[in-house]
């Protein structure tokens, strides 16, 4: 079983990076043949990963047309940012009391790494450390019914970058970025609810960068 499981997850790997990548597009058709065909296995854990991912809102299974690779309007995209930003202000709210000084000193050597990794152009390692930051608090939280919608939610953005048609705006944006994670902890360590809430809400999950995070057709 744990052999049968981890094809299943190496297919989703496999599929999710493809997206990322721009291999595979919005609105493409994921061929179950080609994918058993390339990774040498069977199509019971292929059409397994592709339901999950179907499930985890990556792909569109369509009657008769099979899966394919979802896209994301800007229009979606800012309705997303709307909710996520509150549902995360509200979870951020809800764990100010409950980070300990470790948390705080964890997040502050993330943002740090964040900082160095957008310097030396490793923007892919920017992303991962952001998540990482952000599941300080949402790991605490006990309102699991939120964090359990943020995943759902953020499952939408596939493709865990943003892509700028001009990449020079990209250092900027995410300096940008970075300085509100040095804002949302010092709200943090203040204990100021409210304006916590507020800037994660209307700042930091702001519509304006939801062009940077639209996968279209």
């Amino acid at each position: 079983m744990d052999h049968y499981l981890s094809l299943k997850d190496h297919v989703y790997n496999y599929i999710s990076e493809r997206i990322n990548s721009g291999t595979l597009k919005p609105d493409d058709k994921i061929n179950e043949s080609q994918v058993s065909e390339e990774l040498h296995i069977s199509r019971t854990p292929v059409r397994e990963a592709l339901i999950q991912l179907a499930s985890d809102g990556y792909l569109d299974n369509l009657p008769r047309k099979g899966f394919r690779v979802k896209y994301l309007t800007v229009k979606k995209a800012k309705d997303l940012y709307d909710v996520i930003g509150t549902l995360d202000g509200r979870a951020a709210v809800i764990c100010i009391q409950l980070l300990k000084e470790t948390d705080l000193s964890k997040m502050e050597s993330l943002i740090k790494s964040m900082d160095a990794a957008i310097e030396s152009g490793l923007s892919n390692q920017y992303y991962e450390l952001q998540m990482e930051f952000h599941n300080v608090y949402l790991n605490l939280c006990p309102n699991t019914e939120i964090t359990a919608l943020l995943n759902k939610l953020k499952n939408n953005f596939i493709r865990k970058y943003y892509v700028f048609e001009n990449p020079d705006n990209e250092l900027s944006i995410l300096r940008e970025t970075n300085d509100q994670h040095y804002e949302i902890l010092r709200l943090f360590k203040e204990k100021n609810a409210s304006e916590l809430e507020r800037f994660i809400r209307d700042v930091h999950w702001s519509s304006s960068k939801a062009q940077f995070d639209s996968l279209l057709r």
